[in-house]
């Protein structure tokens, strides 16, 4: 009986090892096969070209709008910024000794800006120009594709002293077209109503009224205008920007608003660097013009969130 037991149980042990020495060259030779079998790793995909930078970057030019859009539910803040001191007054020497204007004082602007829709927008902007409030409300109604070019409506209202006094009303339409990735081209008629009686108010004192005492506008109260402007550009992320407000009729004292800028272009923000004369960034400040000679220095900074 032992001598079975023992036979029986060395038939088990070597009936295990050959299954096992079996299954291990089943398992040696068919790996290679699997191994070939097996799709080699898709290689990693082409590095994505950057896509076009647009023509259009920003909800302003200088100081005119544009028919950019801000998505839904989304925000925009602006800060205007213009430097109080004439850079054509003073030798180099004396421009250099102020540092070109920044040991002056400034104009700052306050800016900010809600999406109601993919299309509407509202916001508010205040100037230290008077202590001016605008509140707006703009409708981009027509995309430049369904129709040659955009086309985008303001509303505004506007009044000094923190919106206490000298109301003025606006309304503006915007028409754009851009061409291919380079260039922005702007149109923007708008009419202004109660802007003769801010210049009544302190710091308008000085307006000439015209020889012998009668002033050239006693019966112009309101004012048109059409704000001029492009934005090109030059590099990846560079732009040159430039802008220009002749009146149409009504009240229009001073030289028509102009102004240059050089943009640069960095994810949600844009700086610029302008040249203006004029501290005005409200539709009423736009249509009472700016100085005949000064030029003043300044920026914008503005962030899409």
């Amino acid at each position: 009986m032992r001598i079975a037991s023992g036979i029986g149980q060395s038939m088990i042990s070597s009936s295990i090892g050959s299954t096992l020495r079996l299954t291990a060259a089943v398992l040696f030779f068919s790996c290679p096969a699997v191994l070939a079998q097996t799709p080699a790793p898709a290689p990693p995909p082409d590095v994505p070209v950057a896509p076009a930078r647009p023509a259009q970057i920003d909800l302003n030019l200088i100081n005119l709008p544009t028919t950019m859009s801000i998505a839904r539910h989304h925000g925009y803040f602006r800060l205007t910024h213009r430097f109080a001191s004439d850079l054509r007054r003073g030798t180099l020497g004396q421009q250099a000794a102020d540092l070109f204007s920044l040991d002056r004082g400034a104009i700052i602007g306050l800016e900010y800006r809600f999406g109601i829709t993919s299309n509407i927008q509202a916001g508010v902007h205040r100037s230290m120009f008077n202590k001016t409030i605008q509140t707006f409300g703009r409708w981009d109604a027509v995309p430049q594709g369904s129709f040659p070019v955009a086309v985008s409506l303001t509303l505004s209202l506007e009044g000094v002293n923190n919106l206490r006094d000298k109301y003025q009303q606006g309304i503006a339409i915007t028409a754009s077209r851009t061409f291919g990735d380079r260039l922005a081209l702007y149109a923007t008629p708008a009419f202004v109503a109660g802007t003769h009686a801010v210049d009544i108010v302190e710091g308008h004192e000085g307006h000439d009224i015209g020889s012998g005492g009668v002033d050239p506008h006693a019966h112009h109260q309101d004012t048109w205008f059409a704000g001029l402007g492009g934005r090109l550009r030059f590099s990846g992320t560079g732009y040159i920007t430039g802008e220009y407000t002749p009146r149409l009729g009504g009240y229009d004292p001073n030289a028509a608003e102009w102004g240059v800028a050089v943009e640069k272009r960095t994810g949600g923000h844009t700086l610029q660097l302008n040249f203006t004369n004029s501290f005005g960034t409200t539709f009423g400040q736009l249509a009472r013009g700016g100085s005949a000679h000064d030029v003043y220095l300044g920026f914008n900074i503005t962030r899409r969130f």
